[in-house]
């Protein structure tokens, strides 16, 4: 008879997210699940092309997938990854935002799950 574990991601710090939408596709494609690591407000610098979740200020409550394209004083351009200029006229990110305060950094994604 075999016994797993399972250890609580939560724990860890980790968490999963189901990606909605076009906008970072075709990296991850809409119903993809990813491994997430919830970053804390003392957090070291983002990498430039970190894939993050991002949850801004004026909407609680609601998180979105984006890549970290520039930084610059302790902010972030972050942009969806795919190109297709009908889905970027409808995408919010940074062309949209302008750069986004780092506090507003979530979590960064490691891998997809699904």
């Amino acid at each position: 008879m075999a016994k797993f574990g399972f250890l609580r991601l939560g724990t860890l710090g980790l968490g999963r997210v189901k990606v909605a939408g076009e906008s970072m596709s075709p990296t991850y494609k809409d119903g993809a699940i990813l491994l997430v690591r919830w970053l804390s407000a003392l957090r070291a610098d983002l990498p430039l092309g970190s894939v993050v979740v991002i949850e801004r200020d004026e909407m609680p409550g609601i998180f979105f997938i984006k890549r970290i394209q520039k930084s610059h004083s302790g902010a972030y351009w972050v942009e969806g990854d795919n190109r297709d200029p009908e889905v970027e006229r409808r995408m919010k990110d940074s062309r949209s935002w302008g750069y986004i305060p780092a506090h507003e950094v979530r979590g960064k994604v490691l891998f997809r799950i699904w």
